[in-house]
């Protein structure tokens, strides 16, 4: 009789399951981490005082749940960075064949960013799931509202 690998001894051998991340939440991500609102977004967009609302529903369209594009009319960095084929493989890929992106700020390791401290942002050595530049942007959020704390006591 031959041996056979249970189950449960294969599925042993997997890495853990990622977090998926939606198409539309990856762009909600991007446009926050700009610190941009969706009509700031929009902006450059339109030209004429009457494609103001389209632009802008676009764009809020883009991050509505469970709306997927199959084309973007969005001209990467412009006004700010997310990458269109990060985004199709979102939407148009299975899980475990998504990028490895920032929960944070929707960074993800084939753009460039900066973290706080001026070097190239890369994975936190902490928390696998964000990027130094979220790292560093939680322990000065931390430090602050400690101090906030000690002069209000």
């Amino acid at each position: 009789m031959r041996s056979v690998p249970s189950l449960l001894t294969m599925l042993g051998d997997q890495e853990p399951p990622r977090n998926v991340m939606p198409p539309w939440h990856y762009v909600h991500l991007r446009r926050r981490a700009a610190g941009l609102s969706i009509a700031q977004a929009a902006k450059p967009f339109w030209i004429r005082p009457e494609h103001q609302h389209d632009v802008e529903r676009h764009f809020r369209n883009l991050e509505a749940e469970n709306i997927r594009y199959q084309r973007l009319y969005v001209t990467e960095g412009k006004p700010y960075f997310f990458s269109v084929e990060v985004y199709h493989q979102l939407a148009n890929l299975p899980p475990h064949q998504h990028p490895h992106i920032c929960v944070g700020c929707g960074w993800d390791e084939h753009s460039t960013q900066y973290d706080h401290n001026g070097d190239d942002a890369t994975w936190s050595a902490e928390q696998p799931d964000i990027c130094t530049r979220c790292e560093q942007g939680a322990a000065w959020n931390a430090h602050k509202a400690e101090e906030k704390a000690r002069h209000a006591a």
